[in-house]
């Protein structure tokens, strides 16, 4: 069925998803199975689902009660919003932009509130229903939603400002790729006609795809951006700007007041291997832990990060984990305050109370070492085990988190 065009009844459905928003998804099946329903029942069904796995990643756009999704899986592929506001402010405003691979259409609707011309193809029409709705629902300007095949439409299109592309990464089994030729459209075969039409190209990638493999691929790549949202990494984005060398790689933290993180490493800083390894000394009390967010432990840099933060130093070569006796506030992950290093007797008194487990590096997983040692779950107390540079030995350190302020 077509999205709203062919549905007189799309009211019903709003009080449908509005009515069962709760109801246990297999119950409500068997409820209305063989029943004579004005709309699908199936259809009505998904958007309660898409909006229960949505919730946390667009809640601005599901608040709106007429917000729709063509599928489910447009809800699963869709941009975490935050992360999607982070391209949008990328693009700037003003701009004539095209995203050639729209799908449920938050990053052409993101970059359009933020006063932007903006193009946006699929060639899923139920998709493109759904975008030409949202945006009527939302009041959204400046928003062109296409159904057209985008390299189709870019060969007779005239110049933009800037491409912007999140190629689907699965193949016609629905199996995940992830280098750039096995996606949908292949960035690789296309670039050169998407740099004619494009001063200003961004391409939006696995978070598992490798940098060295990604600067070999697109030579002409300017900067790379590794966007994380609440520690997890969400994308590597790939920014092309004609005339630009490569410049490094920036990387960012977000969260739902902004910009939690923010760090950018130069071409040479990646290339930078020395580290200092630390002593059993280091670790004590009064002295910091920094574990690095996932986006700095996938460039794997621990010579830039001890150039950058002097004094630091390497908990181990396989270990992701640094130490100082200096507070780093702006560390680009979680920072925290050695209390102890434990002896047997410190962690038989801690029984019972409420620690967060983290094992890197370490003979013994997180269940079965809060098991052994007796903890519960905690909110601003860590519990660290891992393996150190002296005599690869294993190490618990108990640590407080360090509070700091996020920066928009």
């Amino acid at each position: 069925m077509s999205l709203v065009t062919d549905n007189s009844d799309i009211e019903m459905i709003y009080g449908f998803i509005e009515e069962n928003a709760r109801e246990d998804i297999n119950k409500l099946l068997l409820r209305y199975h063989g029943k004579t329903l004005p709309y699908s029942l199936d259809f009505a069904v998904d958007q309660i689902v898409a909006r229960r796995k949505t919730y946390s990643k667009l809640p601005s756009f599901v608040c709106f009660r007429k917000f729709l999704f063509p599928d489910l899986i447009s809800s699963e592929q869709a941009s975490d919003e935050r992360v999607a506001e982070y391209h949008a402010a990328l693009a700037g405003s003003g701009k004539k932009i095209l995203d050639m691979t729209a799908g449920l259409g938050i990053d052409a609707m993101s970059m359009a509130m933020r006063g932007n011309d903006v193009t946006a193809c699929d060639i899923d029409p139920n998709k493109i229903d759904a975008l030409h709705h949202n945006a009527e629902v939302l009041d959204i300007q400046g928003i062109h939603p296409y159904c057209r095949d985008s390299i189709d439409f870019i060969r007779s299109a005239g110049k933009f400002d800037m491409i912007f592309i999140d190629p689907a990464r699965r193949d016609a089994s629905s199996r995940r790729t992830y280098s750039f030729s096995d996606c949908t459209p292949d960035v690789i075969e296309f670039l050169s006609l998407m740099r004619e039409k494009a001063d200003r190209i961004l391409i939006k990638s696995s978070p598992l795809l490798d940098i060295t493999q990604i600067l070999k691929e697109i030579e002409c790549t300017s900067f790379i951006h590794i966007v994380c949202a609440k520690g997890e990494c969400k994308e590597v984005l790939v920014e092309i700007s004609r005339n630009e060398k490569f410049g490094g790689v920036r990387i960012v933290d977000l969260d739902d007041a902004g910009i939690a993180s923010d760090i950018s490493f130069s071409y040479n800083e990646l290339k930078m291997t020395g580290t200092g390894i630390a002593k059993l000394s280091d670790f004590s009390s009064g002295c910091y832990l920094y574990e690095p967010n996932a986006g700095v432990m996938k460039l794997k840099i621990p010579g830039a990060l001890c150039m950058r933060f002097p004094g630091i130093k390497h908990v181990s070569h396989n270990t992701s984990l640094y130490v100082s006796e200096c507070l780093y506030d702006d560390f680009p992950g979680r920072v925290l305050k050695i209390d102890s290093i434990p002896d047997k007797r410190e962690l038989k008194a801690i029984k019972g109370q409420k620690y967060n487990v983290v094992t890197r590096n370490y003979p013994v997983d997180v269940c079965v070492l809060r098991k052994k040692i007796g903890v519960k779950e905690g909110d601003d107390k860590f519990l660290y085990a891992f393996r150190a540079a002296i005599d690869n030995r294993p190490l618990i350190c108990l640590a407080s988190k360090v509070k700091r302020v996020t920066t928009e």
